[in-house]
């Protein structure tokens, strides 16, 4: 049930960004590590600018950090992601031909790369059907399910079992978006189209 209401769901309310209309690697990987730790606002004002100045791993590599910096300086963290993707394009060079791996061990072994990242390239460059686990996707999950306590990896294998083959990309830009737009910070319950399978929901109307 909340997977066929999510992805129901997803199909009128998704958002548009550049990003989700890309299927070059390349691309998804620098999106996903600029939105690392940043909000998809100011994203926006750095997307296009950087792939063009970017456009493939050769040319960030010849890029100096301090030009880097510039372009991404208003995401903030900029002195550490730029030697980041420096470091992530010399690499892509120097182990794998300058393109993006399909593995996930490969694709930590890249800078600044942990699980959720490794997991949304294998999703949204390789349509793999992982899950991506990030605070917003624990907070829905919690209050949902009731699963709160669970790891980052508990939660990865109890939501691969929910994802409909081939659907991972509509199953975690779903939760993504769910997750801003209605299962928020201040969730929107009187809105919500799960609120009444919701264990939060269910917990708070029982207490009343």
């Amino acid at each position: 049930m909340f997977v066929n209401r999510l992805l129901d769901w997803f199909k009128l309310y998704k958002r548009d960004f550049p990003w989700r209309m890309e299927s070059e690697p390349y691309k998804i990987l620098v999106a996903e590590k600029l939105l690392q730790q940043t909000t998809y606002g100011h994203v926006l004002k750095v997307y296009k600018i950087f792939m063009n100045k970017y456009p493939d791993a050769y040319s960030l590599s010849q890029a100096r950090v301090s030009e880097i910096e510039d372009t991404i300086r208003r995401l903030g963290f900029q002195r550490q992601r730029s030697k980041q993707f420096k470091e992530i394009a010399s690499m892509l060079l120097k182990s794998y031909n300058g393109k993006v791996p399909s593995g996930k061990e490969d694709l930590l072994k890249l800078s600044g790369i942990g699980h959720y990242i490794a997991n949304a390239v294998l999703c949204f460059a390789f349509n793999k059907d992982v899950p991506i686990v990030d605070m917003n996707v624990r907070r829905v999950v919690g209050r949902y399910f009731g699963w709160k306590r669970n790891h980052d990896r508990e939660l990865e294998r109890q939501l691969i079992k929910l994802i409909p083959k081939g659907r991972g990309k509509e199953f975690n830009w779903g939760i993504i978006d769910f997750s801003s737009l209605v299962c928020s910070r201040k969730a929107k319950c009187t809105i919500c189209f799960l609120s009444d399978l919701c264990l939060k929901k269910r917990m708070n109307t029982s207490k009343s």
